[in-house]
């Protein structure tokens, strides 16, 4: 049988006992019907998995005993993926797949182009939960709330390198970039892709101008693709 895995707040552990409520307990007890004796891994977000076994199940709680701490080694890479939000829903494929890759954090911009201005971050992180618990992952990556451009723009000084895919660029390509570590922020934009003035905005502000190839990508495929490439050059495909 499968171990699942559960997602709990560490004040929710009393020394080798974690209590798990809410959400995580009904998914427990009411969809996976599990039962006391039941091996489980617990993340409190903290680099650990802790295999457990459950020791009691109350109506609205259970209690499970730590058998073992294990340190992961699959931390998350200090990634923020800023794309634009996109019509159709289809920015939640985004969301899913990015932190399957193992991206750190999320935040949707609006830019000129953009045709869909609403986001609601309390359903990517929803979105984010699932996906890390279905790629295994012992981390938890960030939705946050979106910003417009010129937000976006002023968070540049925060990161080591920043990658802005454009349409239009010609010159630099992403196959021959060379990925430092550090703080890294990737910048997708709408269907509508960037104005001029935008990526001379982002450029004076630091970004690095980048071309994804020939063909042009939907957006959110431009993203994916984008993530899975700066990955890659950092070592996130290493065994």
């Amino acid at each position: 049988m499968e171990i699942r895995r559960f997602f709990v707040e560490p004040n929710f552990r009393n020394g080798e006992f974690v209590t798990i409520t809410g959400d995580e307990f009904l998914h427990l007890k009411k969809v996976l019907r599990m039962k006391t004796g039941y091996k489980i891994i617990v993340c409190f977000n903290d680099g650990f998995e802790y295999r457990c076994t459950i020791n009691e199940i109350e109506n609205d709680y259970a209690i499970a005993k730590i058998d073992e701490s294990i340190k992961v080694s699959d931390p998350l890479f200090d990634i923020t993926l800023f794309p634009s939000i996109l019509k159709g829903g289809k920015l939640d494929l985004v969301i899913q797949k990015c932190v399957e890759l193992g991206i750190k954090s999320v935040t949707p911009f609006v830019s000129r182009n953009t045709s869909e201005k609403k986001f609601n971050a309390e359903r990517g992180n929803r979105i984010s939960f699932e996906a890390a618990k279905q790629c295994g992952s012992a981390f938890l990556s960030v939705v946050n709330e979106a910003v417009d451009f010129d937000e976006m723009v002023s968070e540049f000084k925060n990161f080591d390198s920043v990658y802005f895919f454009y349409e239009d660029e010609n010159m630099e390509s992403v196959s021959a970039l060379e990925v430092p570590k550090g703080k890294i922020a990737i910048v997708i934009g709408s269907e509508g892709g960037f104005t001029s003035e935008e990526v001379e905005k982002a450029k004076l502000n630091g970004a690095k101008i980048l071309s994804l190839g020939k063909r042009i990508l939907r957006a959110e495929t431009a993203s994916i693709v984008a993530a899975s490439l700066i990955l890659y050059k950092m070592g996130g495909m290493d065994l």
